[in-house]
């Protein structure tokens, strides 16, 4: 028999159903926000000169002091 206190296994797939789409919109939403940061700290490096945009790429050894 049916257990009254146990949701029936149509609930529980919308419940998962639902935990997904908010981890999924939680992973969505920092993505973009990470993204409007990165483009003003970009922009503000550009605009005091400080252009970091290649920093990723590592020291340059051809070059000398």
């Amino acid at each position: 028999m049916d257990d009254p206190q146990r949701p029936s296994s149509r609930r529980l797939g919308r419940a998962a159903i639902l935990i997904v789409c908010i981890v999924l919109v939680m992973f969505v939403i920092v993505f973009i926000a990470r993204n409007f940061w990165h483009a003003d700290e970009l922009h503000q490096d550009q605009a005091s000169g400080n252009n970091v945009a290649t920093e990723h790429s590592g020291p340059s050894y051809n070059e000398h002091p």
